[in-house]
């Protein structure tokens, strides 16, 4: 099972062109992998991303949304909830990291019915360890279509 780091997930999305210091969508080439990520580019906030890993037909979820008192690795499950569809999938915390704090994330094959719940609705509810949170999905359609290009 592979696990992306977060902090190479925060350098390539420090990377990304800026958006006015607000959450938005947006995709990025990093290598040999494809992030569709949401968060406020040029900063390290970010709540939820898809890392995908084309040659080894994998996606990791990574998600910030967890309760604030989180320190430790701890497998979980996080549960992603779009207009008609459900998704759950097993992972875990992360270490603890001062910088950086801690994310969870749950690595998955491939599957077409991640992309359709990414581009079904207004929003998409992330339930992970008792936390819960909610973003839009207004302006994904191009960063998706780029996603599920890239993740063949």
């Amino acid at each position: 099972m592979r696990h992306v780091t977060f902090g190479a997930l925060l350098m390539v999305f420090l990377a990304a062109p800026a958006s006015a210091g607000r959450e938005q969508w947006s995709f990025i080439k990093s290598g040999s992998e494809a992030l569709l990520v949401y968060g406020v580019p040029e900063t390290d906030v970010v709540t939820l991303s898809f890392i995908c890993a084309p040659k080894r037909k994998t996606i990791d979820i990574v998600t910030t949304v967890l309760p604030g008192n989180v320190k430790g690795e701890w497998p979980s499950r996080i549960k992603l909830s779009g207009a008609a569809a459900s998704l759950e999938f097993a992972g875990k915390t992360s270490r603890y990291d001062e910088d950086r704090g801690i994310h969870f994330s749950a690595p998955t094959a491939i599957d077409a019915r991640l992309f359709d719940l990414l581009n079904n609705g207004t929003s998409l509810r992330i339930e992970a360890m008792g936390a819960r949170d909610s973003v839009p999905l207004a302006q994904i359609s191009k960063p998706l279509a780029q996603m599920r290009q890239a993740c063949r």
